[in-house]
């Protein structure tokens, strides 16, 4: 059965976590350092608030530092990153204001991008392989499966949509959210490796995207991603930084 890469025309957006072991002789050397390195901060090889420097980086991927200074311009503005003035770059936190934006913006877009996907129609060999991906939750229930294997399939079932919405742009913004968003959801699996997609929910999101209902597809991804959003919070509040962390008083304090 052909994954995403058989079964998106064009040229695809494919998520990060999809292009791992993928020839990359056709990019230049900057590409390679950008995705080299925007994998290491997705996979928590470089987890939040780890600090490193051009020569480290360079000296690690044994390529010049222009490149790498380059692959991390691109990761500044993708908010990865933060320069640090005099002692190099630091990694982005995870905070919880910043994943609960993140998920109301992957339910906005990936909503809006299910009913379009609907409208449109999908190729028969996206439906093949969709279907095969709603039935993987079920397959870890049983044991059957790894956890990484389903992360890998919820990444793939929603950028296949993503890349049926007949926008993309949409697209394209889709697959960078998915690709912000497995940062957190490995994060959230180190503090709960209970965490996962209940079965049935994407065999949800599929039989309506097969039955060409735009409405009852929007509603089903929606509630796909608000209940990621809702686990998400819940176990990055279990986390020792959080939960140790100051309380402090509100800017403006309530009149008495």
């Amino acid at each position: 059965m052909s994954d995403i890469h058989g079964v998106v025309p064009g040229t695809p957006h494919i998520p990060a976590l999809l292009l791992v072991g993928r020839d990359e002789t056709g990019l230049d050397r900057t590409s390679q350092a950008y995705r080299a390195i925007r994998r290491q901060i997705i996979d928590l090889t470089l987890p939040p608030g780890s600090s490193f420097t051009e020569t480290s980086l360079a000296e690690q991927w044994r390529i010049s530092k222009t490149p790498v200074r380059e692959a991390l311009a691109r990761l500044r503005r993708d908010g990865l990153v933060t320069a640090l003035p005099r002692a190099g770059y630091v990694v982005s936190p995870i905070t919880l204001q910043d994943t609960d934006a993140l998920c109301g913006l992957r339910t906005l877009l990936s909503g809006e991008a299910a009913a379009a996907a609907a409208r449109l129609g999908v190729t028969a060999p996206a439906l093949e392989r969709l279907e095969v991906l709603s039935l993987v939750p079920f397959a870890l229930a049983a044991g059957e499966v790894e956890q990484e294997e389903s992360l890998r399939a919820g990444i793939e079932f929603e950028a296949i949509i993503a890349n049926f919405c007949g926008n993309p742009r949409l697209g394209k913004t889709i697959v960078d959210v998915l690709d912000e968003l497995e940062r957190v959801l490995r994060m959230a699996a180190l503090i709960d490796p209970g965490i996962a997609s209940p079965p049935g929910e994407l065999g949800a999101v599929f039989e309506r995207l097969r039955e060409r209902d735009a409405d009852g597809v929007q509603d089903a991804m929606r509630t796909r991603c608000e209940r990621v959003r809702r686990d998400l919070l819940q176990v990055l509040a279990k986390s020792t930084s959080v939960s140790r962390a100051h309380i402090e008083l509100p800017t403006s304090l309530p009149p008495t």
